[in-house]
């Protein structure tokens, strides 16, 4: 799995800090060590300058917070001094204080120490490293021989070179040669530096960043282990002051196995970065490295949010009850309400803040803006915001409604004051103008009513199960998607599925929350205009068919399971659909029924056969298939574009002897290729090949790879024919591998691991899918009477009708 490892400080932890905290002792690590050597995951370090942690959530970052919810992080960590890229950096690779390094500017020095690298370091230790960097600086304090590979680019500030050095990391990794690489993403310090560290260009800017993430752990998939961090925040376009906004920084790990699920840190500082990376590769820290490893030290985010809650029972800022009953009963009556699981959590965390700001005889007059920035990464934006925006709610409608101001406690009364008063008009025409500001006018009418001195509820730790529901692992909801997956008759024809609306409604929307409910995804969307949508998308899953493997006896079960061709055709285009092979008996022997046949179950395909083609010896043939010599296992065609998908061969006359025909899982023998010689395998997947078939009047061309992969990386087309692919061009650099990559697949395809062989008799009809089964046949004698029947038809029928029999 991938683990994700950032290292910081905080700037305030003592409110984060929980009593159960336990250190996994000293003597434990060590004996780990030599565990983890034995089975150890490949790590990657991603390091993105200039991310300040207030930005980050579940909107602008979903890849990063989801790797949140997948293992630890802590997003009130903090960075060394002084906060520049490179000092701060130095410290990550090599695990020592600035004060140590002597770096203290973005100046390239010699270093006042020589401990390593992480990259180095692993080196040492038997790893295979690479580095994707797009600061020139870093080479000053990166080792020359710490990275066997090196991509270094610095072409001025280019926005453009993250994109480089996710392309080239993906380019690289995916080999499989490496197993400890290092990332450095650069955006958000160039945009913060030109537009500020608040704009909203900056805030674009991580969403972009962390869709280059994305890209990245996508293309490296589960095996790897991930160590991203940050080096500091910013204020204006500046990051020198040392100010909270500069210093916070965040630190997330996902190790599977390691490191449980919706886990967090405390006290986190950038020296223990490189001794992590040594963890989770698997090898010993230098001694030289200041700080230690974070693993080990995790706590479930729940069991602190409960504890911080629980820390309230002896609070009440002034109200008839305690915070925490004051708390739970503004959640119960969002429950009883059924205001859903989003309204319910944030009535249950809208006071968190007090715990962790400055509280003082009212409270903190800013707890709701605390509490939603310590939540912000890890819940959803229908937690969050509404607790952001619960005091404003308050001041909100104290302007705008004179009466409201007598319904409240007087502690609210006294604390209003506090919080700034009421809104002026211009202020409560935009808070009336926010997306959530519905759901943080709902949250406040249950904080109203949540204070009722003696009511018997629910006690603090039956919310457990749902905020563990609430962080589980899985992207947000994005609206754009949400408002084209809604099912409702607005978004959709009822009689046909189809969309009512176009790409451009599908713009300017906010996700305000989700929930399931009656097997459906409900989703409320909230639009720039004002306007709202209650999205309904089913949560069932559409029927599909996915290849399926053949049998060991596919031979003798093709002709048991044969279909009559008078009797349900459904398990015959089942079959079809799919192991590409299908047989049909009791067809007869009148010719042209195969045309008949392939209208029934599809469309035929006119080609420059015709419709209808004859598959006899002839003195004087076109095409190979015409002459009784043997045939290695071919697909039909692939000078086509688009390539036949289905063919069908309906035997008249079976020879005397011989014509046996031979059919080959081409899928199979292309992972099978995958497996033993993935060198091979990458070769006949990335190298285009031309063929041709010119006769009178015809001159067919395609180019496309052997094995053709969709974007998850499965086999989804096979094409080899050597009677028709064209050689590479002349002086191509790749002619060797290539041929011999060729001859491997081929020498596989003759082998009788995935192979069928069968002699039709007459009457029998047998249909392939050409993308996938490859077919041949034996030879036979000249003067047999051997005589089959073809045509073509599109598998997409074929896949229909199966679909309609799920």
């Amino acid at each position: 799995a991938w683990q994700v490892t950032i290292s910081m400080a905080p700037v305030r932890s003592s409110p984060w800090v929980p009593s159960m905290v336990r250190r996994v002792s000293h003597a434990r690590r060590r004996k780990a060590y030599a565990a983890r050597m034995e089975a150890r995951s490949p790590v990657l370090v991603v390091s993105i300058d200039g991310v300040a942690p207030r930005h980050v959530t579940r909107a602008t970052m979903p890849t990063l917070t989801t790797l949140a919810r997948e293992g630890a992080s802590c997003f009130r960590a903090r960075a060394v001094e002084p906060p520049w890229t490179l000092p701060v950096h130095t410290t990550m690779f090599r695990g020592i204080d600035p004060a140590t390094h002597g770096v203290l500017d973005n100046t390239p020095i010699p270093l006042n120490s020589d401990a390593p690298s992480f990259l180095k370091a692993g080196r040492a230790a038997g790893r295979t490293t690479a580095m994707f960097v797009n600061w020139a600086p870093f080479d000053a304090v990166i080792e020359p021989d710490a990275a066997e590979h090196r991509f270094v680019i610095d072409g001025g500030y280019d926005p453009d070179e993250d994109r480089r050095s996710t392309d080239a990391a993906i380019a690289t990794l995916t080999e499989g040669r490496h197993d400890l690489a290092l990332v450095y993403l650069a955006l958000p310090d160039l945009v913060g530096h030109d537009h500020g560290w608040d704009s909203d260009e900056y805030v674009r800017a991580l969403t972009i960043t962390d869709t280059h993430l994305g890209r990245l752990l996508d293309a490296l998939g589960h095996a790897w282990s991930v160590l991203v961090t940050t080096d500091h925040g910013g204020v204006g376009r500046n990051h020198g002051d040392l100010v909270p906004d500069v210093l916070e920084t965040f630190v997330v790990v996902r190790a599977a196995d390691r490191v449980a699920p919706a886990t967090c840190w405390s006290d986190v500082t950038t020296l223990a970065i490189a001794p992590t990376v040594a963890d989770l590769a698997g090898f010993e820290p230098d001694p030289c490295w200041e700080g230690r490893s974070l693993l080990g030290s995790e706590i479930p985010i729940v069991d602190l949010l409960l504890e911080r809650l629980a820390d309230t029972a002896g609070e009440s800022y002034g109200e008839r009850v305690t915070m925490l009953d004051h708390a739970l009963q503004s959640a119960a009556l969002a429950s009883t309400d059924e205001a859903g699981a989003d309204m319910v959590l944030a009535c249950l965390l809208h006071d968190i803040g007090h715990v962790l700001g400055d509280a003082g005889r009212w409270g903190d007059p800013g707890h709701g803006e605390v509490g939603a920035r310590a939540l912000q990464a890890w819940f959803d934006p229908g937690v969050v915001e509404p607790i952001r925006g619960h005091v404003d709610a308050k001041r909100y409608r104290v302007a705008v409604d004179p009466d409201y101001h007598e319904h409240l406690s007087l502690a609210s009364q006294m604390s209003l004051a506090e919080q700034g008063g009421p809104f002026s008009p211009e202020e409560a025409d935009a808070f009336a103008a926010w997306p959530f500001a519905p759901e943080a006018q709902r949250l406040r009418a249950f904080d109203d009513d949540g204070k009722v001195e003696g009511l018997t509820i629910a006690p603090l730790d039956s919310y457990r199960p749902m905020l563990e529901d609430a962080l589980a692992a899985h992207r947000p909801v994005d609206p754009a998607w949400a408002r084209d997956a809604c099912r409702c008759p607005f978004c959709r024809d009822p009689g046909n599925d189809q969309h009512l609306i176009d790409a451009t409604a599908l713009e300017g929307w906010t996700t305000i929350s989700s929930r399931h409910l009656d097997g459906e995804l409900r989703v409320v969307l909230h639009h720039e205009s004002g306007e709202r949508h209650d999205c309904r998308i089913p949560l069932a899953v559409h029927a599909s068919i996915h290849p399926d493997p053949w049998p060991a006896d596919a031979a003798d079960e093709l002709r048991h399971t044969s279909t009559d061709w008078y009797d349900d055709h459904g398990p015959f285009v089942d079959q079809l659909a799919r192991r590409g092979l299908a047989l049909f008996h009791g067809c007869g022997v009148e010719p042209g029924t195969v045309l008949t046949v392939g209208n029934h179950i599809g469309f035929v395909r006119n080609t420059n056969y015709g419709e209808l083609f004859d598959v006899v010896a002839e003195p004087d043939p076109i095409n190979l298939a015409y002459t009784p010599l043997g045939l290695p296992a071919h697909t039909d065609n692939p000078y086509r574009r688009p390539c036949p998908t289905v063919q069908l061969l309906h035997c008249l006359v079976a020879a005397d002897e011989g014509g046996a025909s031979r059919f080959v899982d081409g899928f199979a023998v292309a992972d099978q290729l995958r497996a033993h010689d993935p060198a091979a395998f990458r070769t006949l997947t990335t190298t285009d090949v031309e063929f041709r078939f010119h006769a009178d009047g015809v001159d067919l061309r395609a180019r496309r790879p052997l094995i053709e992969l969709d974007r998850a990386g499965r086999v989804h087309a096979v094409s080899v024919n050597n009677r028709s692919m064209e050689p590479l061009p002349a002086g191509s650099p790749h002619a060797a591998d290539f041929y011999a990559a060729y001859r491997t697949f081929v020498d596989l395809l003759d082998g009788d691991d995935h192979a069928v062989e069968l002699t039709l008799r007459p009457g029998e009809l047998v249909a392939f899918d050409n993308r996938r089964v490859l077919h041949g046949r034996r030879a036979f004698r000249s003067s047999a009477r051997r005589h089959l029947q073809g045509c073509y038809i599109d598998i997409d029928a074929i896949r229909s009708a199966a679909l309609d029999r799920v």
